[in-house]
């Protein structure tokens, strides 16, 4: 799923970045490319002053630094979880917008325990729960679910209390069911189903 993305961000996205920070505002972080990147790329997306798709481009990039570069990248992309929830709970955001912050989240989350425990402690079940139950059924709408649906599974895999929690959340399994009977093409695995299984909604039968 990320490796167009990780393609893009090497050919457009790196050499832009590089191109236009002051070199003593990175001077510190020589010794770890990836913490070097992940500054730039951080100090793009606090400038209000930017236009929002070059803060959003920022923030998906972090995600891919994250997803590529090992637990001390994901480390050091601690503190801009809490400003990618803060998005994520922008009520004017459109879903392309809320596809690359849900995106960004799941690589600085992927494999990093601690991460996800923030992510969790800074309430964003209740925004992705939100967000499944929704009614709308617009495509744009659909991969929104899709990514929340992914970025759940990443959260809850390999925790039980965040699992128990998620099998209380109200209308959650009638809306993962409607979205397990969605066309999955192009994801490794139908990523509703899965979070059926995990949170205990139903036994698992078969393969997955």
């Amino acid at each position: 799923m990320f490796r167009s993305l990780i393609e893009f961000y090497e050919k457009s996205v790196k050499p832009f970045f590089f191109r236009n920070v002051e070199e003593d505002e990175i001077s510190m972080y020589e010794g770890n490319p990836q913490i070097k990147q992940i500054m730039i790329l951080g100090a793009s997306l606090r400038k209000t002053h930017l236009p929002l798709s070059n803060r959003l481009q920022a923030a998906l990039y972090i995600g891919i630094m994250c997803f590529t570069g090992g637990p001390e990248a994901a480390t050091f992309a601690q503190d801009y979880i809490e400003d990618l929830i803060r998005f994520l709970n922008r009520t004017l955001f459109v879903e392309k917008d809320k596809i690359i912050v849900l995106q960004s989240l799941a690589g600085i989350c992927h494999n990093n325990t601690t991460n996800q425990n923030l992510a969790i402690d800074l309430q964003i079940l209740i925004t992705l729960v939100a967000i499944l139950n929704t009614r709308n059924t617009n495509q744009m709408k659909i991969k929104v679910k899709y990514w929340t649906c992914y970025l759940l599974n990443i959260l809850c895999c390999n925790n039980i209390p965040v699992a128990r929690r998620l099998n209380k959340a109200k209308h959650l399994h009638t809306s993962l069911i409607h979205l397990s009977e969605s066309n999955w093409y192009g994801w490794p695995k139908n990523y509703a189903q899965v979070l059926i299984y995990l949170l205990g909604f139903e036994k698992q039968n078969r393969a997955l």
